[in-house]
C-alpha cells in the first residue's frame, strides 16, 4: 500500500471518530460517506498547492480519468467471500459441510473453487462459474442452514457423453442434505494393542531361555501307510 493510500485511510478513520459517531442508523452513515467522498474530491488540497496548471483539488488534477468501474459481483466477492477448495465426485458433485451440491460432471476428480458471499454460494473452475446457489447460515455465519434456488451454468467442461435422458434443471437432484460425518472414535486411555506372533509355539516346547532365544522351524516327517508307500 502506497504513502497516500495510507493517508486517504487515517483521514476516513479521524472522520469516523466525529461524524460517522453522529450517526444513528445505516443510511445516515452512508450519507455521511458520500458527502464525505464529494467534499474530498472538490475541496482543495494541500498537497496540489504548488502546481502550476491551477489544478487544486483532487478531482481537477484526476480531470477525466473516473477509473475502473467493477462490478459488484465482483466487489462481494473481493470484499466479502471465504473461499475453500474442494474435489468433485466421479458425478460431478461436492462434499460441503452436510450438503451435496452439483458442479459439472465433465469435471470429475478436478478441483473446484468453492465461494460463499452475501447469501450465494458458488462453484468455479479455472475462474469459470459452474453453478450457484442461495444459502441460509446458521447464526454462527459460517455453516449452512438451507440450500435453495440451484443455477447451473453453460461451460465448455460439460461432458461430451450423452446421458439417457436429457432433463431440465428443475427435474433432478442438484443438492441434498447428506447425513452427518459420525464421530470420530477416539482409544481410550491407556489403551495398547497387543502384537501376535507368528507362530504359537506350545508351553512345553519352551526352553530356558527362549525369551532370548530366536524361533526355528522343524521338519516332520509323518510316515505313509504300507498300502500306500510305493
Amino acid at each position: 500500500m502506497s504513502q497516500s493510500q495510507f493517508h486517504i485511510i487515517n483521514i476516513v478513520r479521524r472522520m469516523a471518530d466525529y461524524f460517522f459517531h453522529q450517526a444513528a442508523s445505516w443510511e445516515e452513515m452512508q450519507h455521511i460517506h458520500r458527502k464525505w467522498v464529494q467534499d474530498y474530491n472538490s475541496q482543495r488540497h494541500w498537497a496540489h498547492e504548488q502546481r502550476d496548471d491551477g489544478c487544486h483539488s483532487p478531482a481537477q488534477v484526476m480531470g477525466w480519468h473516473k477509473g475502473m468501474m467493477v462490478p459488484e459481483e465482483m466487489l462481494n466477492r473481493i470484499l466479502f467471500a471465504t473461499r475453500y477448495t474442494r474435489h468433485l465426485d466421479r458425478n460431478g458433485y461436492i462434499r460441503f459441510q452436510d450438503w451435496r451440491l452439483y458442479g459439472e460432471r465433465g469435471l470429475a476428480h478436478q478441483p473446484v473453487n468453492v465461494w460463499m458471499y452475501e447469501g450465494t454460494l458458488k462453484l468455479e473452475h479455472q475462474a469459470v462459474t459452474l453453478s450457484k446457489y442461495r444459502v441460509e447460515l446458521h447464526e454462527d455465519r459460517r455453516h449452512i442452514k438451507n440450500v435453495s434456488n440451484p443455477r447451473v451454468a453453460e461451460t465448455v467442461f460439460r461432458s461430451p457423453q450423452l446421458v439417457l435422458f436429457d432433463l431440465g434443471p428443475d427435474e433432478w437432484l442438484l443438492y441434498w442434505k447428506a447425513p452427518s460425518y459420525a464421530p470420530r472414535r477416539r482409544r481410550p486411555p491407556g489403551a495398547k494393542m497387543t502384537q501376535l506372533v507368528l507362530f504359537d509355539v506350545p508351553v512345553q516346547e519352551k526352553a530356558a531361555g527362549a525369551e532370548t532365544a530366536s524361533l526355528s522351524l522343524r521338519l516332520v516327517v509323518v510316515p505313509l501307510p504300507e498300502d500306500e508307500q510305493v
